[in-house]
């Protein structure tokens, strides 16, 4: 395709153009690639956001939509962003990171810098209005309501001395809570608003149910304040519901709800952003709350309540919370959800736990962030980075709850392999049946999910270890498993930080085959892999992480690998061959030979 490619000359005219007609909006070229790679991001009116951008590439501007905007919880931003651009002839959506309209093109060909200059300025007059509206103001979809008054005077919280105590929901002074300026943006997203409801709704049964600490210094939330707005959210979604039903069973504690709302004005962009998205999100789910819910929230559901007399103290208990061991990891956070989910643990339980304990922190982060990105990728979803905002990908199926046809296979599994390995024939067969996990199933909660982990963690270590892999070898073939795998695990260059992004992008498709076919036609499956994956470093001079992640996300490897029925779909698919002639100059040449 024949198009006005990025230079350094185009380069030196298009800059100071940029500069001219966007004045302090951030810009970026990227020409450490071959043409067809090359780039230059505008930022929207979300300045400090870099997953949403105007771009040049391959001769048209475009609005891009990455990262974070690929997931559920931001499909509100992304249909208001279409319905903007409805009527605008010149503009078309298509297909990026995958969702089928994730990008938006200027479909004029650029000719010259002035085009460009042009298709920046119509994609920035049509989208930058809307996305204002994220970076300012506070309505009510912000405020919670209610600005009919003032909020009312706040009785000072202060303590002479560190206090401790459990308070139920019911029991927190909403009415006095201040977040100071000094506090991170409100941070939390629909997903995490929908997990919030979906484990009080799991755990209703309890009869107590412990939300977390909320640590105050006089009046201001020092820590806490993601649940407690969240919290403040759901609340007044509650009281919603109780108006339009003509009760109101709690008014002292109603007021002091909206007195917290009256009082707290965001002034971050995302935390405008958030506090909308996930105040529309809860409202979808009010049919779900009935009037039940509401008590039980107030009356069973508590916090740990620290008040810290002075603020430099509310610091350094924090500072000696941090040297007394690191921040829980996700995994620890799924750990504890998943004890609470196990009535009775086993013998097998018990030893599946000291296993997780005896675990190196550093291999449980690396094994769930490859099972993490596989359930990402194999579905065309962002899978950047496993954090704790995205616990709920291994929580899935409570044995005790409300069943739906699309996961009895799971609960039939599980029940069957428990009495199958009970049965008392098993002490004269000597048969074991393992439970068929698929690491693009739904979970199941409690001590499966340690079955799981323990199950995942040991195919990790075989695939990844050369010798696993010997006994497929042959002499006569170059390219086994065996010769790659072991190249992989000892060539020069594998430290650079790019080498080791695409060698996670090749363990996960090697973690997705094994998991579905076993080593069946291994050899050929991890030749296949291999040039799949490696042709990502060979042809780039620098890989980043949104590099790799963005050809999981719109390449066809794992959804082959998803939809094959046998191992020949995946050694039969057609992928480019790259020619020597495109290989960059900083690439390995031990791989460049392996691959050709």
């Amino acid at each position: 395709m024949d198009y006005l490619r990025l230079t350094e000359d185009l380069k030196a005219r298009l800059k100071p153009l940029l500069k001219e007609n966007f004045p302090g909006r951030p810009h970026h070229f990227e020409l450490n690639h071959w043409h067809e790679n090359r780039f230059v991001q505008l930022q929207t009116a979300l300045i400090a956001d870099r997953d949403i951008h105007y771009e040049y590439i391959q001769g048209f501007v475009e609005l891009h939509l990455e990262g974070k905007y690929g997931d559920y919880e931001y499909n509100g931003i992304w249909r208001k962003l279409i319905e903007t651009s409805t009527g605008n002839a010149g503009l078309r959506w298509h297909r990026w990171a995958g969702r089928n309209q994730g990008r938006c093109r200027y479909e004029l060909a650029a000719a010259s810098v002035e085009d460009i200059i042009k298709g920046f300025k119509l994609l920035s007059d049509t989208f930058d209005p809307l996305l204002s509206g994220y970076a300012g103001g506070h309505d009510e979809a912000a405020a919670g309501g209610d600005e009919e008054r003032e909020p009312r005077p706040a009785d000072r919280m202060k303590v002479d001395r560190l206090t401790t105590n459990i308070r139920k929901v019911g029991e927190l002074a909403f009415g006095n809570f201040v977040i100071p300026e000094y506090q991170r943006p409100y941070k939390w997203s629909v997903r995490n608003a929908n997990q919030l409801i979906d484990d009080l709704i799991t755990f209703r049964h309890n009869r107590e149910y412990r939300l977390g600490t909320l640590v105050l210094n006089d009046n201001n939330i020092v820590d806490g304040q993601q649940r407690i707005v969240t919290l403040a959210l759901l609340l007044h979604v509650l009281f919603e519901k109780e108006n339009a039903a003509g009760r109101n069973r709690f008014p002292d504690f109603h007021e002091g709800v909206k007195d917290f709302w009256l009082r707290t004005k965001f002034k971050n962009v995302h935390s405008i952003a958030h506090v909308r998205e996930n105040l529309e999100a809860i409202r979808e789910r009010a049919d779900e709350l009935d009037a039940d819910f509401l008590s039980y929230l107030l009356e069973n559901c508590q916090f740990v309540v620290v008040q810290l007399p002075e603020i430099s103290e509310a610091f350094q208990f924090f500072d000696s919370q941090n040297a007394r061991g690191k921040d829980l990891e996700p995994h620890d956070l799924l750990k504890a959800f998943h004890l609470r989910e196990m009535a009775s643990p086993t013998e097998a339980d018990l030893a599946n736990i000291t296993r997780w304990q005896e675990q190196k922190t550093e291999c449980l982060v690396e094994l769930f962030l490859a099972m993490f990105r596989v359930k990402r990728w194999v579905k065309s979803h962002s899978g950047r980075e496993f954090t704790k905002s995205r616990v709920d990908t291994f929580k899935g199926i409570s044995l005790d709850s409300r069943r739906y046809p699309y996961y009895m296979q799971q609960i039939i599994c599980h029940y069957f392999s428990e009495v199958y390995a009970r049965d008392p024939f098993r002490r004269i067969d000597g048969t074991v049946f393992h439970f068929p996990f698929q690491l693009d199933q739904i979970c199941v909660n409690g001590s499966r999910f340690f079955d799981m982990v323990n199950h995942y963690d040991g195919i990790y270590d075989e695939i990844r270890a050369a010798r696993t892999f010997l006994k497929y070898d042959r002499e006569e073939d170059p390219r086994s498993a065996y010769k790659i795998v072991r190249t992989l695990n000892t060539y020069g260059k594998r430290g650079r930080k790019g080498d080791i992004y695409v060698r996670r992008l090749f363990d996960c498709l090697l973690l997705y085959y094994v998991d579905r076919f076993g080593y069946e036609e291994i050899n050929k499956v991890v030749r296949k892999l291999f040039r799949y994956a490696y042709c990502v470093r060979l042809v780039h001079h620098s890989v980043q992480l949104a590099t790799v992640d963005n050809e999981a996300v719109g390449g066809k490897m794992f959804r082959c690998i998803r939809d094959a029925t046998r191992p020949a779909d995946i050694i039969n698919l057609s992928v480019d061959r790259l020619d020597r002639n495109d290989v960059a100059r900083t690439a390995d040449s031990q791989i460049t030979n392996l691959y050709f």
